[in-house]
């Protein structure tokens, strides 16, 4: 798979896409597929930046306040770190009650992963996805709405799948906002028609005179598992045979990656380890910068850099992780190729081997930047007794956990002055 030109894997793309982002137009374009956003949120999942330095960006050549609806968009983003980092795997799970008596179903429609359900909307959505790696935060809400109810599909089933084809799936953003949409995670389900489509979308994502143009109360009754008829007309149209004309080819997930991404990192962590040793200094110890996918900053920032000691940057890819939660080609590509441009070596496979070998050679010293976005990665870092350096704060912590972003956005200050 060629890889998209939409997000280049350089400094160079999110510090012009800072330097364009004007928290006034964003503000009133937002919920426009073709509005002001920013684009950033590959970069910063992949810790290109951190969320104070794009804060930082921002404020240095515009103004922006708690009011502004920018500052509301990276908050909700800290909200939901804030969440994961209490509550953990439960993330994963409905953390309020589903809605009684609606039958989910454990599966992805094929129609919807193939983008023939005959709704402009949706089929839009899904090409796009694919081809870019990336969605409009509207259009998520809109596809995750269209799954969840009005097709009763589980919305952890579709949050897995939409993570892996994402280059910027963040596990605690993406589980949290279906979870928001579903109302596992909010006091009502999200729910929309064709006229909110007719507002915000180009003509060729429209849908009028589809199951989608009516009410929302009509929509609440089928969501609620009150009206079957209108759930049906769902699913006969995308079982209209010509639809098969109008689908897209459906990428694979890899829980390794892919042989055409194959070349220009280490899978055995003893040749690494080898390498390591031979390009190690004589006399003192060797520093090594652990560089995981969710720091991917171009300068190591875990070390002083007045030392005279060399320091190694190696970047890591914990595979275990990934077999629960693999990544599109696109995605995988996105990664490596940041990763091999800078690091000293790249190393895929488990880390908790690698680690364990680092730590039987005498006078080395291992940190790493930033929390991975990997349960198990994360695992692994403590148990080796890595050393763990965060970016500066974006806001301030609350006391105690907030369940609602309002409860949230209220119990916090910005630290960014």
């Amino acid at each position: 798979m060629p890889l998209s030109e939409d997000f280049p894997r350089s400094d160079a793309a999110w510090q012009e896409r800072l330097a364009a982002l004007h928290p006034a137009r964003y503000a009133k374009t937002r919920n426009h597929l073709n509005g002001s956003v920013s684009r950033l949120s590959p970069y910063i999942t992949h810790g290109y930046l951190s969320l104070g330095e794009a804060v930082e960006g921002v404020r240095a050549h515009q103004p922006l306040g708690r009011d502004d609806k920018l500052f509301a968009e990276f908050a909700w983003r800290a909200f939901f770190h804030h969440v994961w980092a209490h509550e953990g795997s439960r993330i994963f799970s409905d953390l309020r009650p589903a809605i009684a008596g609606v039958r989910y179903t454990p599966q992805m429609p094929d129609d919807v992963m193939e983008g023939r359900t005959g709704l402009a909307v949706i089929d839009q959505a899904v090409a796009c996805l694919y081809q870019t790696g990336y969605l409009h935060n509207h259009a998520r809400m809109w596809l995750a709405s269209y799954l969840v109810h009005l097709r009763h599909v589980h919305w952890r089933v579709c949050a897995d799948w939409l993570y892996g084809h994402l280059l910027d799936g963040d596990l605690a953003c993406n589980h949290l906002s279906w979870q928001w949409v579903a109302g596992t995670f909010s006091t009502k389900p999200y729910l929309f028609n064709a006229e909110n489509v007719a507002r915000y979308a180009a003509p060729s994502w429209q849908c009028a005179g589809s199951p989608l143009d009516t009410s929302y109360e009509h929509l609440e009754m089928m969501a609620r598992g009150e009206e079957e008829v209108g759930r049906q007309r769902f699913e006969a149209l995308a079982a209209v045979p010509s639809r098969a004309a109008f689908a897209v080819e459906v990428p694979d997930l890899y829980a390794r990656p892919p042989e055409a991404l194959s070349e220009g990192f280490f899978t055995d962590a003893q040749l690494l380890l080898a390498a390591i040793g031979a390009s190690a200094a004589q006399e003192g110890p060797l520093y090594i910068d652990l560089v995981h996918a969710w720091s991917m900053v171009s300068q190591c920032r875990v070390w002083r850099s007045d030392t005279d000691q060399p320091c190694l940057r190696v970047g890591v890819v914990h595979l275990p992780g990934r077999r629960q939660f693999p990544w599109s080609a696109r995605r995988w590509g996105f990664v490596l190729e940041r990763l091999r441009a800078i690091c000293d070596f790249v190393f895929v496979g488990d880390t908790a081997v690698l680690l364990d070998g680092l730590g039987g050679l005498e006078g080395v010293e291992i940190a790493s930047y930033g929390q991975p976005g990997c349960p198990a990665t994360a695992q692994v870092f403590r148990a080796a007794g890595v050393r763990q350096f965060d970016p500066p704060a974006f806001l301030t912590e609350p006391s105690r956990p907030c369940r609602s972003f309002s409860q949230f956005i209220r119990a916090v200050d910005l630290v960014v002055q």
